[in-house]
């Protein structure tokens, strides 16, 4: 499924074009009651995404860029700044809050990351769910550790094409622009920590797209089934199990069970499209 993380503070409107491009979740940051950052989600932003039919994921980061960041004392503080925040929006206790760790950590790193996830799960007290963001190194070494996160947001910067088989959530592509702001690019699984949870109930539609030039008529098609949209690369066996329809836009071939929709070139796609659709 898609979803997207930004610094934007999202209105009513654009949340409602963001639902009606196929995105089912939004990660935004806290901040707003302890800190007053101007990245921080507000309880009248989370109304706005909530009632817009968007569930979202919920971020902690002050300043993860180096190394020297990271200790116990410092995840204690922040664990405690974000369980205030989630007090102060009302989150119910199943919902995750995504620890940051924002630069190439290297091996010589982890023991100061893995101090400061410590840390982080005593500042939350057991409020709330742990969740770590980072490189494909950085959440390898934290699920080897002694205090794992409950849940994991996966970036592909500085993780070489490996992919981490325990995400809950992947950042598969930063800096690019949907519906008219400046967005991060995520797929998004069931049970990831969201508020509301995306649970595994069977769908009736998925709509897959092969790549980049695909995307606009697959969340055409995911507009008109109402339904999620997920780049076809990450979708999992346990996704595909999880709908009763699929399309994919573009490719040579998809998987088992999956109807292609895809042609010569974009205009023979996009005929394809419209049949399913209906529209010719």
């Amino acid at each position: 499924m898609e979803a997207i993380d930004c610094s934007t503070i999202l209105t009513s409107t654009i949340a409602s074009s963001l639902n009606a491009a196929g995105i089912v979740a939004v990660g935004r940051y806290l901040g707003y009651k302890t800190q007053g950052w101007s990245k921080s989600i507000s309880p009248t932003e989370l109304s706005a995404i909530q009632s817009s039919g968007l569930s979202v994921f919920l971020i902690w980061e002050s300043d993860p860029t180096t190394a020297g960041y990271f200790s116990y004392d410092q995840g204690v503080n922040d664990g405690g700044l974000a369980l205030a925040e989630m007090d102060y929006l009302g989150a119910p206790k199943s919902t995750a809050v995504y620890f940051t760790v924002d630069y190439d950590a290297q091996s010589s790193d982890m023991a100061a990351i893995i101090d400061y996830f410590s840390g982080v799960r005593d500042g939350l007290n057991g409020e709330f769910l742990v969740g770590a963001y980072g490189s494909y190194s950085v959440l390898g070494a934290l699920q080897a550790s002694s205090y794992a996160p409950d849940k994991y947001w996966q970036t592909y910067a500085w993780s070489s094409g490996m992919v981490f088989s325990g995400n809950d959530i992947y950042q598969y592509q930063n800096d690019t622009t949907l519906q008219g702001i400046a967005v991060d690019l995520d797929t998004i699984q069931y049970n990831s920590g969201c508020w509301p949870e995306l649970e595994g109930n069977i769908m009736d539609y998925l709509v897959l797209y092969y790549g980049d030039a695909d995307l606009q008529m697959a969340a055409d098609l995911a507009q008109n089934f109402q339904c999620p949209i997920v780049q076809a690369a990450y979708a999992t066996p346990a996704l595909l199990a999880s709908a009763r329809t699929m399309y994919q836009v573009g490719g040579a071939s998809a998987p088992t069970g999956v109807t292609l929709l895809a042609g010569a070139d974009r205009f023979a796609t996009m005929k394809a499209v419209l049949v399913a659709i209906g529209k010719d």
